[in-house]
């Protein structure tokens, strides 16, 4: 029967595409209960054709990582997003939170 069946692993693409576009004002990475602005101005980029979202902050890429099980979730205060995955050069495990900019 259907009831306990095993949850898919990551997000599905279809909620992950709506982070595709947004502008960000900051973008931080957490190290356990670190964290570390290794961004700012720039945006969210989903390329379904490479399987990866690409944040780019400045002009130049911050963070690579795979659609693969990746985990994307909005903040509860709705100003960003919560980003988890494997980065899809290293394949090192990442936690990203991005932070919406004001402007549309």
């Amino acid at each position: 029967m259907g009831l306990f069946k095993k949850k898919q692993a990551g997000t599905p693409l279809k909620e992950i595409m709506t982070y595709h576009g947004k502008r960000l004002s900051y973008v931080v990475e957490r190290f356990g209960g670190d964290e570390e602005v290794i961004g700012r101005t720039g945006g969210i980029s989903v390329d379904e054709a490479n399987g990866k979202l690409t944040i780019v902050c400045n002009g130049k890429p911050v963070a690579d990582l795979s659609l693969e099980g990746l985990i994307c979730a909005e903040l509860m205060s709705h100003n960003g997003a919560d980003i988890k995955g494997k980065d899809h050069v290293t394949g090192k495990q990442r936690h990203i939170v991005a932070h919406y900019s004001a402007r549309k």
